[in-house]
């Protein structure tokens, strides 16, 4: 299971490096803003999604047996006798999909199934507002609905101290951190998803 368990890392990795690449060719091409924004946007939510899939993949494979790179498995409250037993489980009972996208639902998904919730919550706790404003902003690529563009726009005002008028989350990708002007808030993120997959599969 460890080497299933690490092509799961490589290929969130693939995407992540994948979109960064994307971002800096664009970027340098001379295009209109709205179009660099645009790709930016794809770009983002193609990684987030990579990340939901790293998340199910790893998860379902933790629950069958498989080892963290140290060689331990993390002691499970279940034991499902395969992928697709385990996949059922987590499912429930009528349920076709669930949500990988909220870092609270996985960290509350995992103490069900894991002991102490690991290698989960520790690599989350401290990034649940992170990934949790990735989803706010996912959400407003992915959907046009009144309540992902209130959404956004409020963690914008939290984000800033105040609102700002005609804020896209292209737009919104491409500025500098507060926290680092060095980095944008594209870079920063997929930094936070890249640490954290690799914290739940090399955590000791």
């Amino acid at each position: 299971m460890r080497v299933s368990l690490l092509n799961v890392l490589i290929e969130l990795e693939k995407q992540i490096k994948s979109s960064k690449n994307l971002v800096t060719k664009i970027k340098n091409l001379g295009l209109p803003r709205i179009q660099v924004e645009i790709i930016v946007e794809l770009a983002f939510l193609r990684a987030f999604m990579a990340w939901e899939s790293f998340l199910e993949e790893s998860f379902i494979r933790y629950l069958v047996g498989g080892k963290l790179y140290s060689g331990h498995s993390p002691r499970r409250f279940v034991n499902p006798p395969n992928l697709g037993r385990a996949t059922k489980i987590i499912l429930g009972e009528g349920k076709e999909y669930i949500g990988w996208n909220s870092a609270s639902s996985v960290i509350a998904r995992s103490e069900i199934y894991f002991e102490a919730g690991e290698p989960y919550k520790n690599a989350l706790i401290g990034a649940v507002r992170d990934i949790d404003n990735m989803n706010t902003i996912r959400n407003r690529i992915a959907h046009k609905s009144t309540s992902s563009r209130s959404k956004f726009n409020d963690f914008i005002r939290r984000e800033f101290g105040y609102g700002v008028s005609g804020m896209t989350p292209g737009r919104f990708l491409l500025r500098n951190t507060i926290s680092n002007p060095q980095i944008n808030y594209f870079g920063y993120y997929l930094v936070i998803i890249d640490t954290a997959a690799r914290e739940i599969l090399f955590k000791v």
